[in-house]
């Protein structure tokens, strides 16, 4: 007869790639349940700061930057725009093509989901010092600068 272990770390706990993908796990979930008082999940905040961080995207432009699916990134983009944060407009430059365009509802969005989310993440982070957080922050640019291509810190978007 075995154990049922209830408070012992899982095997695959020792490991520190596992160990953030559990982080990752628990901070999309809290960025999801933050960002629920809006009425938004965290997938359309990631584009719409995308779209407001770069200059006239298209579908394809996004698509490509974020690693999103094509056919999901016209979902989440249908829903943005029936809420009336962001909206298709034709290229000027190539009639054929559409940028997006973020409203002012969707400006303010943004900016009340950061502060939701910076509110949530500083009270995540609690158990660890400003210090240590700055480290991890740190370590992780630098990983995703070495396995992602196109990510830097002067391209916030790239490779997400």
């Amino acid at each position: 007869m075995t154990d049922r272990p209830t408070t012992r770390r899982p095997p695959m706990g020792a490991r520190t790639g596992y160990r953030l993908v559990k982080l990752a796990d628990l901070l999309l979930v809290l960025a999801d349940r933050t960002l629920a008082t809006l009425g938004v999940k965290s997938k359309h905040v990631h584009v719409l700061e995308t779209l407001l961080t770069y200059d006239s995207l298209s579908q394809q432009d996004v698509s490509r930057l974020l690693g999103i699916d094509p056919n999901v990134l016209v979902g989440v983009l249908d829903e943005l725009e029936a809420r009336g944060f962001a909206e298709r407009r034709r290229n000027p430059r190539d009639r054929r093509r559409h940028v997006i365009q973020v409203t002012d509802a969707g400006r303010a969005l943004v900016a009340e989901s950061t502060r939701l989310l910076d509110e949530a993440e500083d009270a995540f982070f609690t158990a660890v010092s400003a210090a240590d957080r700055q480290v991890v922050h740190d370590a992780a640019g630098l990983l995703l600068a070495a396995h992602r291509p196109g990510w830097s810190e002067e391209s916030p978007g790239a490779g997400c």
